[in-house]
């Protein structure tokens, strides 16, 4: 065939054939860093850290609230005990640990599919007996 490019002639328009001569890019010399894909695994994981800023970030707004007249004011009364700090730092650092190690057991295959599932579970069957424990104290 008198078209095909592979045999590295073209047909021109008098009826010649003409030699196609391909040269590499200058560009193509250069070493360009390729983006990776963003993956599930990575959006939860900035997810996670936007998240858990933000209930860090809260340590230091509670102490703000809004008056009747929409006016910001400082409430001394809503500030943070020590003590309160501290238990406040701990839940959000297990609570981040326990997050973060979920969603990346989670990519590791079917085995850490099914470990995060049982854990989820296990989670929910906690969370249902403390609050029926709590209600069971709170109403005696």
């Amino acid at each position: 065939m008198a078209d095909d490019l592979f045999c590295g002639m073209q047909k021109h328009h008098g009826g010649k054939y003409m030699r196609v001569n391909f040269k590499r890019s200058a560009q193509t010399d250069v070493n360009m860093k390729k983006k990776q894909p963003r993956t599930l695994q990575s959006t939860l994981n900035t997810i996670g850290i936007l998240m858990f800023i933000g209930i860090l970030i809260r340590w230091w707004t509670v102490p703000f609230a809004v008056s009747k007249d929409l006016q910001i004011y400082y409430n001394p009364d809503f500030q943070m005990k020590p003590s309160e700090c501290k238990e406040f730092l701990a839940f959000v650092l297990c609570a981040a640990s326990v997050y973060f190690s979920l969603v990346n057991v989670y990519f590791l295959g079917k085995t850490g599919k099914k470990l995060v599932y049982t854990v989820l579970v296990l989670l929910a069957v906690f969370n249902l007996y403390m609050m029926l424990a709590l209600l069971a104290v709170a109403t005696h």
